[in-house]
């Protein structure tokens, strides 16, 4: 990373510049030192060749020195000076060409949520969040990706203390995601174009659909639901119902599970995501003990959205400008090969990369 390099190779010289700096002048009276301290007591960037930065550090120093003398009207015969004034532009001329620098990037995420972000069989962190924030990151010639895999809370934790330069793939939270000390303000901002909407559905077993049910979740008392346990996307008035017996629930361990229920006709309905609904879906047809049971998922469909969340990249805005110079920058960027993946129809096909596509058409006939 340049600025980096440049940050070392800035505070390792400093002090051996003025050495070579104290020679020039006492020689020759050189012009460019001069420059080159008042850069320094101004706390600026060095008026040396962008070049320079790409050399070991005792050929820098040779080339300041020469350079130095070069320019001076004493300090070498006038020969040695056209000489090395002569090699040293074309040595410039080679090589200050723009330098192209790459800035790692760390964005924290989860792997526990197929197909948004998980592991697959190999172990490899993918998933539709992942592939498309890597897609963009891959066009963005300034930037290399780094995901660091945390629990949930822990990447919240990190980015509210502006040490995690973003996480993915948050919902909008600016209003209610705010920092402890006052004036309280958004901890996470901007956040990125959505990369996805995820739709929250009800889907129930087609022979209860005997009756119009529009009204959630009132249209829906007397059925079956079957929830993973810690799923709140139904709601507190579906909770309630189901406290007053009004709505039968029962709680299972996964979304994998929600899907086996309703599968075998044990229950009527559930409250799901519609993608991981369809992932796990999938997944639990290549058992062989749901093989017998394949033409049940025909049976089943969606009644209702009840919700709906974009989930997008969130960059801290905790001590961004000192952490994350680049944070802008970036952010732009990411942004314009959003849209245009978007606009070239690439978001839908990395989607169709995870799901049947041809199942989520059939769920959604009774919705449409």
């Amino acid at each position: 990373m340049f600025n980096e390099k440049r940050n070392v190779i800035d505070k390792e010289l400093k002090n051996v510049l003025f050495i070579v700096l104290h020679y020039c002048f006492k020689r020759s009276n050189c012009p460019s030192a001069k420059n080159i301290i008042k850069g320094l007591l101004n706390k600026v960037a060095f008026p040396l060749p962008r070049f320079l930065y790409r050399f070991p550090y005792l050929l820098q120093l040779s080339f300041l020195k020469l350079y130095c003398e070069s320019t001076s009207e004493n300090g070498m015969s006038l020969s040695l000076r056209k000489s090395i004034k002569s090699l040293f532009l074309i040595s410039w001329m080679l090589v200050s060409f723009p330098v192209e620098s790459i800035q790692p990037v760390e964005i924290y995420t989860y792997d526990i949520l197929p197909p948004y972000a998980y592991r697959n069989d190999k172990g490899e962190l993918t998933g539709i969040y992942i592939e498309i924030t890597r897609t963009a990151i891959s066009r963005m010639k300034d930037y290399s990706l780094v995901f660091r895999v945390v629990p949930w809370s822990r990447a919240k934790s990190l980015v509210k203390q502006g040490k995690a330069f973003a996480i993915l793939p948050p919902y909008f939270h600016a209003h209610d995601w705010l920092t402890d000390t006052e004036p309280k303000r958004p901890y996470i901002w901007p956040y990125s174009q959505p990369l996805y909407t995820q739709l929250d559905v009800v889907i129930c077993n087609k022979r209860v659909l005997n009756k119009d049910r529009r009204v959630w979740p009132d249209d829906f008392q007397g059925l079956g639901f079957v929830m993973f346990r810690g799923d709140g996307r139904a709601g507190e008035r579906f909770l309630e119902q189901a406290e007053e017996n009004k709505i039968s629930l029962n709680w299972v361990n996964s979304i994998e599970d929600t899907v086996k229920a309703l599968l075998l006709e044990r229950t009527d309905c559930t409250v799901t995501s519609r993608l991981p609904f369809a992932w796990y879906m999938a997944k639990t047809m290549e058992q062989a003990d749901f093989q017998k049971h394949k033409n049940n998922r025909l049976k089943l469909k969606e009644v209702l959205q009840i919700s709906k969340n974009t989930g997008h990249l969130g960059y801290t805005d905790i001590d961004d400008e000192k952490n994350f110079p680049y944070k802008k920058d970036f952010a732009i960027k990411f942004d314009i090969e959003l849209y245009k993946m978007k606009k070239s129809g690439e978001l839908d096909d990395i989607v169709a990369q995870f799901i049947d596509t041809d199942f989520i058409k059939q769920l959604m006939k009774h919705s449409q």
